[in-house]
């Protein structure tokens, strides 16, 4: 899938700097633009659409795959970008009444 959106990319700047002849030029890259939006707006909903369904047979896998991704994200932030963690203590006698 993300060869198809990595395609449609590359291919709509390929043609974006091709030479075209005058007055062309205006209209065709709109219409470029316009399928390459509508192209990855359509590979994202599809994605988006088999992730549903995989999630939806495989629960346990999919809760896995977030977990792992989660992680993923988290190594790569900074440390300072890192949620600091609260620890809270309560006095010997109990909490306060």
């Amino acid at each position: 899938m993300w060869f198809l959106i990595r395609a449609v990319f590359w291919l709509s700047i390929v043609f974006a700097l091709m030479p075209w002849p005058e007055g062309a030029g205006l209209h065709s890259s709109t219409a470029i633009w316009t399928g390459a939006r509508n192209a990855i707006g359509a590979a994202v909903g599809q994605a988006r659409a088999k992730s549903q369904q995989l999630c939806t047979d495989a629960p346990i896998a999919c809760l896995e795959a977030a977990a792992k991704l989660g992680q993923l994200t988290v190594d790569k932030r900074p440390d300072e970008a890192r949620p600091k963690a609260e620890v809270k203590t309560v006095p010997a006698g109990g909490p306060p009444r």
